[in-house]
């Protein structure tokens, strides 16, 4: 694992719900994990992973009227992802659950190489309220990959 990435998942000596994994960093939890780590926090991290957010609400952004929208997903991007998935208004966990194993499972484990857009539309599908929950999710910065390992 890239030593940038593990100030994700250890924050001040203690375990927290952040995962890397190399090329991705997911959070599943309520919200978007600022009650672990700060925006701001976010913001100093070297961290090159895709950023995926699946607590509720964690991809809303904050319009700041005349002035730029703020929201933990940007604090990733500025962090130097680049990429964040995020969840737009709460939904229901087992629903979420869902998507997210789906997401996974196409973003990762598929043979072809797809994108976490992509994955991420066609993972709406296997959700019971699949524009409720599965509309809720959306994807920040640019077309992100996962990295497939070529040991067999």
């Amino acid at each position: 694992m890239n030593p940038d990435l593990a100030v994700c998942i250890i924050i001040n000596g203690r375990t927290h719900p952040f995962r890397c994994h190399g090329y991705h960093c997911r959070y599943l939890g309520h919200g978007g994990g600022e009650k672990y780590l700060s925006r701001n926090k976010i913001q100093d991290l070297k961290c090159r992973a895709v950023a995926l957010l699946l607590g509720c609400s964690s991809g809303r952004l904050k319009d700041n009227g005349d002035f730029d929208s703020t929201g933990t997903p940007l604090s990733y991007m500025l962090a130097g992802c680049p990429a964040a998935l995020g969840l737009l208004w709460d939904v229901t966990d087992k629903d979420i659950d869902r998507f997210a194993q789906q997401l996974l499972s196409l973003w990762i484990d598929e043979e072809d190489a797809m994108s976490l857009s992509t994955a991420t539309t066609m993972s709406r599908r296997v959700c019971k309220f699949e524009l409720l929950t599965g509309g809720a999710a959306v994807v920040y910065g640019i077309p992100a990959y996962a990295k497939k390992s070529t040991e067999k």
